[in-house]
């Protein structure tokens, strides 16, 4: 992986899961190696999603997995925050598939890299075309955290809707 390099994109996902530790946002990691191996620091960040990782058995289109559909549905949200390591490959598919189904997708193209800068770039104009939201890690973080404590208090604020969060009370579903 070249455009952006490898170990920024490693470092965006990890930028994601920490905010999604805090804000216990329901996640789904997926793997499409035999041995279902992800970032390790994912495992000390998020033990419980890494232990549930569900190995798609090479498909990729993640959502073409009968378990991964599965559990997307079973988490009850319509929106849904992408961030993995292939753009053109783990991407895009499963980006597709989900809109198809009426999910909200926001893909954060800074936490997915290709090979070239050519196939990273005709990727992110074909999801904006076919109307998928892209956004970066810093927006994502940025508009999760909003104005507000992340620690609950008894007589905190409600959080204000963001693009990401339009009624304010709900959490978008992480996965990658």
């Amino acid at each position: 992986m070249k455009v952006p390099p490898r170990k920024a994109v490693e470092a965006n996902v990890l930028r994601l899961a920490r905010p999604a530790a805090i804000l216990d946002m329901p996640l789904i990691f997926t793997a499409s190696e035999e041995e279902g191996q992800l970032l390790p620091s994912l495992q000390q960040i998020l033990p419980a999603a890494y232990a549930s990782r569900i190995d798609r058995h090479e498909i990729i289109d993640s959502l073409a997995d009968p378990a991964v559909a599965e559990a997307l549905s079973a988490t009850g949200q319509r929106q849904l925050i992408t961030a993995g390591i292939s753009t053109e490959v783990c991407g895009i598919p499963p980006a597709l598939h989900a809109q198809r189904d009426d999910y909200q997708v926001a893909f954060v193209a800074d936490a997915y890299g290709s090979l070239t800068e050519l196939g990273h770039a005709i990727s992110l104009r074909r999801l904006e075309r076919e109307g998928i939201t892209l956004t970066t890690t810093a927006m994502v973080i940025a508009e999760l955290t909003g104005d507000y404590p992340i620690t609950p208090r008894s007589c905190g604020p409600t959080p204000a809707p963001t693009p990401m969060t339009p009624t304010g009370d709900r959490r978008p579903t992480g996965c990658c």
